[in-house]
């Protein structure tokens, strides 16, 4: 009898966190990249620079736009909290014309690539 009890009100709370974080579990699995989309950027790098000089979303912007703006550049995160921005590209793209993009963004603007 104590066991169905326990059984019943363990579904019942399943079903109301189900009911809760429902939504947010769908968008958050809806937001994962495709697996079309992984194996296209299969070949390419991840860049990870620090950037200086940022103070505001408005100089995040700035730098996102002009590291976008080289050819060979799939994808750009600028992390204002992080000071970093990350950089999806070809292999061939060289760490010196990212960190001269960065420069372009602004005067003040400093990048350095962090990892690889």
């Amino acid at each position: 009898m104590k066991t169905g009890f326990l059984n019943g009100a363990a579904l019942a709370a399943a079903l109301v966190l189900l009911a809760a974080g429902g939504p947010w579990l769908a968008r958050q699995i809806g937001s994962l990249p495709r697996a079309g989309a992984l194996s296209a950027r299969a070949n390419q790098k991840i860049v990870t620079l620090e950037v200086g000089g940022m103070t505001c979303s408005g100089c995040a912007s700035a730098v996102r736009t002009q590291i976008a703006a080289l050819d060979g550049v799939a994808a750009v995160e600028v992390r204002l909290g992080q000071r970093r921005a990350y950089v999806v590209c070809d292999p061939a793209v060289p760490d010196s014309a990212l960190t001269a993009a960065v420069g372009r963004a602004g005067p003040g603007f400093l990048g350095v690539v962090v990892s690889r």
